[in-house]
């Protein structure tokens, strides 16, 4: 157990770059950036599906499902274009700092460090998905939408950000490590 929380929660790595990281203008951009678009495919998906013209609650249901289900997949597709960029540029930029070798020299296994600076950069990505739920839970209110049907696409999104970000700190590793 303690193992395992060394690897995760209390890994220096992932406290450091957490706490020094927040304060970071670029996330804050991410972020307003992530968020605007998911704003914007939800009016443009109420407007395309004939919200405005909605008659009855079966219509407002019945749009705001295709709505979810937009908003569902330009989310997805944000996080495997946004995940692989925030994990891969964690090794890189420990290189590029000059503080890769000094990592190195620390007590730290391996594993550690490698999953530090996953966990680091997931928490990130994290955060952009807990940020879109207030836009998620609006379609929650028209109906057609319910809120095991969001907690599955948060789940599908979380697991395809692990996949892809453990893929994109993979090649950053064996990049790294193969000295090119």
């Amino acid at each position: 157990m303690n193992g395992m929380l060394r690897l995760a929660i209390l890994n220096p790595i992932l406290l450091r770059v957490v706490t020094a990281g927040g304060r970071r203008l670029r996330h804050g951009f991410t972020r307003w950036g992530y968020l605007g678009l998911l704003i914007l495919v939800l009016f443009v998906g109420w407007m395309a599906s004939g919200m405005g013209s909605a008659k009855s609650l079966s219509d407002f249901a019945k749009s705001s499902t295709q709505t979810f289900m937009i908003i569902s997949y330009v989310q997805l597709g944000m996080i495997c274009l946004l995940a692989p960029v925030f994990c891969a540029s964690a090794i890189t930029q420990e290189r590029d700092s000059q503080t890769y070798n000094i990592l190195l020299a620390t007590p730290l296994s391996n594993s550690q460090i490698v999953m530090g600076s996953l966990f680091s950069r997931l928490y990130y990505v994290i955060a952009l998905l807990l940020s879109g739920a207030p836009v998620f839970a609006i379609t929650l209110l028209y109906g057609g939408v319910t809120a095991p049907n969001i907690a599955l696409s948060f789940a599908i999104a979380l697991s395809t950000a692990l996949f892809t970000g453990s893929l994109a700190i993979a090649i950053a590793v064996f990049r790294l490590g193969s000295g090119k």
